[in-house]
């Protein structure tokens, strides 16, 4: 009998609200996403000692933090005691939350939405992306984080990409990111609503928690068609040779290891 389809299910670490492992997945040829190695997540700066703990049980090293620098300013992570190497990458270059919000090139979606944001990601955000996955490659041993404010957007865009480097099916990657709506009760829209307004973010609240996979899809489709696929983007924006290799050695269990 076929087994069902893995589903990642949310880790409850204590300060957040979407952690989960994104390894777990099977892949094309038969093997399988790695876990305990990479989690995604929303802001980590309430963590808490117990957060934190658990954070180190997890054997977390390498924190990639995807928030503008406003996000970061108002909310920084609570990292004090994990121990682990903190890299803030602001996907969006630092333009869309600035702290001088006169800035001539800061990025004003209009309207705003959510696929009207993911293009604005694809637009500008093609060297950090390049940063981000060169980054977790580097993580070889023991395990790493990266996130958002939501662990929904930028980390769900981040996610989406990783997964399609390690050779998930489409369908899969769509099923993973849309699992942070279908996570979400109304207190954990609460709760999302709350940390957006403390970090000075109020309008993002209406586009908190919804996660449609045909948002992705598009961003998907648009890579295929206009780059060649998410690794073609990526090496348009940089990505230098063994990286894809690197983050493949490190994170996919071959199909031989998981038969035996």
């Amino acid at each position: 009998m076929q087994s069902a389809p893995h589903r990642a299910p949310r880790i409850e670490v204590p300060g957040t609200f979407n952690f989960r492992d994104v390894g777990g997945y099977t892949t094309g040829d038969g093997g399988a996403v790695a876990t305990g190695r990479l989690y995604r997540a929303d802001g980590l700066g309430r963590l808490g000692e117990p957060g934190v703990r658990m954070l180190r049980d997890l054997g977390i090293t390498s924190v990639i933090d995807l928030r503008e620098e406003l996000e970061v300013t108002n909310i920084p992570d609570a990292l004090e005691g994990l121990g682990a190497r903190y890299t803030h990458l602001p996907l969006l270059g630092n333009r869309y939350f600035p702290l001088d919000t006169s800035i001539p090139d800061r990025i004003v979606l209009d309207p705003p939405s959510l696929p009207s944001l993911y293009a604005a990601i694809i637009d500008t955000a093609g060297t950090r992306f390049v940063d981000v996955i060169t980054e977790v490659s580097r993580v070889e041993d023991d395990a790493a984080v990266f996130h958002c404010s939501a662990g929904k957007d930028r980390t769900g865009l981040t996610a989406a990409f990783l997964l399609t480097l390690l050779g998930v099916d489409r369908d899969t990657v769509l099923t993973d990111y849309a699992l942070t709506e279908e996570y979400l009760g109304e207190e954990f829209r609460q709760a999302l609503r709350a940390h957006f307004t403390s970090a000075g973010i109020s309008t993002v609240s209406t586009m908190a928690t919804d996660a449609k996979p045909e948002w992705l899809a598009d961003v998907l489709d648009r890579l295929d068609r206009d780059h060649g696929g998410v690794e073609g983007y990526l090496w348009e924006h940089g990505l230098e040779d063994g990286t894809v290799d690197r983050l493949r050695s490190s994170l996919l269990v071959p199909a031989t290891s998981r038969t035996r």
